[in-house]
């Protein structure tokens, strides 16, 4: 029985760890399939980390202007997460993907790319 518990305690607390941070599959942004993101989701910071790539990237540097939609954790009046809208200047490079951190999100919506230009 000893045994048991020792394996369970440790069993018992990883769904608590794993709810805690949470990442998706790479995304397809929402008017361009070229740029893909994903996002990681800290419970308790309360904010999401995006990661951005290029899937044609070349030799140079990609950049472009993000406009992501994300779900506030501040309520509104109605007791209501409302979607809010956080823009970006993204860079990436040959090994190197283009990141951002929107505080105060609890979940990405949509994230649409614009001023796309690859160098």
């Amino acid at each position: 029985m000893r045994k048991f518990h020792a394996l369970a305690a440790p069993l018992l607390l990883l769904p608590a760890a794993l709810a805690a941070q949470r990442q998706t599959d790479w995304l397809n942004t929402a008017n361009n399939a070229d740029i893909q993101y994903r996002v990681q989701v800290f419970d308790q910071s309360k904010a999401c980390d995006l990661e951005y790539r290029d899937q044609k990237q070349g030799s140079g540097y990609t950049t472009f202007d993000v406009d992501v939609d994300y779900k506030s954790t501040k309520l509104d009046s109605a007791n209501q997460a409302p979607t809010q809208t956080d823009g970006e200047h993204i860079v990436t490079a040959p090994g190197h993907n283009g990141t951002a951190r929107i505080s105060e999100c609890s979940a990405i919506v949509e994230a649409r790319v614009s001023a796309l230009r690859r160098h």
